[in-house]
């Protein structure tokens, strides 16, 4: 088994992320440095920073309602809150991408990280939806605009699926994930962004939870996932 999906299996992060522990020199294969691409067996010992981790058949799978000022990330130097802190469980556990600091809503959270892969793979093309209430009346020329895609950092977005709720309220679904890039669609078209909150990734929605709390998905949502 190659080593960044081995680590990957243990929960420890993803495949990605494993690559880039291995690449700053953090990974150790019975005490020789790792490198990428090697393959390990069951029975090698693999430490990341010193610590032993091993194969993890036990797997978890949340859904978080995050609230504003909250951080997807295992750590912040900073000491501000993480969505990982809001889940009651042993296992180390990461989300699966990211929703920016002042952003609400449905993040997943997991040990698995076989399935991150699968789920956050561009290719995929998984839709996420969002409700933005803005600063001004909404122009149907700016709906427009979503839908065919905006230049943001240099580049045209995707076309984004929108629909208009209010006067100052729309629901806008994109599959891609750049940084903030509703709040800069948004504000490319001249809108101040007041709230932001995701309510559904795929098939996989809020429902009732309240902001701050959290639910295990159940059978058929995990095969869903694994699925994609």
């Amino acid at each position: 088994m190659r080593l960044n999906k081995f680590i990957a299996e243990t929960g420890f992060c993803s495949r990605r992320k494993a690559d880039e522990l291995i690449n700053e020199g953090r990974v150790t294969v019975n005490k020789h440095e790792a490198i990428i691409g090697m393959d390990v067996k069951p029975e090698d010992v693999v430490r990341i920073d010193g610590e032993r981790v091993k194969l993890n058949t036990r797997y978890e799978y949340y859904i978080l309602n995050k609230p504003k000022r909250v951080l997807c990330s295992n750590e912040d130097k900073f000491g501000r809150r993480l969505a990982v802190d809001f889940i009651k469980s042993r296992a180390r556990l990461f989300t699966y991408g990211r929703l920016d600091f002042m952003t609400e809503g449905l993040i997943i959270i997991s040990n698995d990280g076989e399935v991150y892969n699968h789920v956050m793979h561009p290719r995929k093309k998984l839709y996420k939806s969002y409700i933005a209430k803005v600063s001004r009346e909404i122009e149907d020329k700016d709906i427009e605009a979503l839908q065919h895609g905006v230049v943001i950092d240099g580049k045209r977005t995707a076309p984004a699926k929108v629909k208009k709720i209010d006067k100052k309220e729309l629901r806008i679904a994109i599959f891609e994930g750049r940084n903030r890039q509703i709040r800069k669609m948004l504000e490319t078209l001249g809108y101040n962004v007041n709230s932001l909150k995701r309510i559904k990734v795929g098939e996989l929605t809020l429902g009732n939870l309240q902001v701050g709390e959290y639910r295990a998905l159940n059978e058929d949502e995990i095969k869903y996932l694994k699925s994609l």
